[in-house]
């Protein structure tokens, strides 16, 4: 994910630069003669299937967890589990449910399969929960272990579900 995310990044640069010299008259070297950047495709960089990327990836994610970025969290999803769970109902039950934090423990890598454990301090039920992450093209992304928690009629429903199940700290 954060190679992905760089890549991004720098097709977005490159593209804000185009765009600042043409809407100012100029070429993106500043010079009239210059040639103007263009934006380039980056490709898809992906990302080694190694027990340091999902120990990297999953420290960003437990990492802005924490912070309470859950939109951004919603993008570290596995492209399943963005498809069964709507990014709202990802937001919101997130959002009352804070309070927890998270300590990495242990990864372990099998093939297209990770699995972290993470030391969960500040919700109802501290202890240890293991996590998995799936390789699917080109990179990493949690797969919550149950989406039923985010599939209820409302948003209330799927609190009362978290905080049956001890996941919420508030």
């Amino acid at each position: 994910m954060r190679y992905r995310a760089m890549a991004v990044t720098a097709a977005a640069v490159t593209a804000g630069l185009t765009l600042a010299a043409c809407s100012a008259g100029g070429s993106a070297a500043g010079s009239p003669g210059a040639p103007a950047a263009s934006p380039r495709h980056t490709g898809h960089l992906d990302e080694p299937a190694t027990v340091a990327a999902v120990r990297a990836d999953a420290a960003d994610y437990l990492s802005l967890a924490s912070a309470g970025q859950y939109a951004v969290t919603y993008q570290m999803l596995s492209a399943g589990a963005r498809r069964a769970i709507s990014q709202q109902a990802w937001v919101a039950v997130h959002q009352i449910c804070t309070g927890a934090s998270y300590q990495l423990k242990h990864v372990t890598v099998a093939g297209q399969t990770a699995t972290v454990a993470v030391a969960l301090t500040g919700a109802k039920h501290p202890g240890t929960l293991t996590e998995t992450l799936v390789y699917s093209g080109g990179a990493w992304g949690f797969s919550p272990r149950d989406l039923s928690l985010y599939q209820h009629s409302t948003v209330a429903a799927d609190v009362v579900a978290a905080r049956a199940q001890g996941s919420c700290a508030s």
